[in-house]
């Protein structure tokens, strides 16, 4: 009788080995390159360049604003307090 470890090492090969055979089919990798065409087409069209950009204007906006800044302010002094804390243990 196998050994139940031989048993499950056989089945993970064949399973690896089924799966090594479908990625390499030519439909999956046809599939693939579909995929990021359309993936590209979508990162370049207008709509998302001009949504990309509006999202890193309202980025800057929150960077800069004042409240912002005194929020990261006080968070790096409040991580600071606590660094020097463990510190002195």
């Amino acid at each position: 009788m196998s050994d139940p470890a031989d048993k499950v090492t056989a089945a993970f090969d064949t399973a690896k080995s089924k799966i090594n055979e479908l990625a390499e089919s030519g439909k999956v990798q046809e599939a693939l390159g579909t995929a990021r065409d359309k993936i590209d087409e979508f990162v370049e069209s207008k709509q998302v360049q001009d949504a990309l950009g509006t999202a890193k204007d309202k980025l800057s906006e929150l960077a800069e604003n004042e409240k912002v800044q005194e929020a990261v302010t006080t968070a790096k002094d409040k991580i600071t307090e606590v660094a020097q804390k463990f510190g002195n243990r």
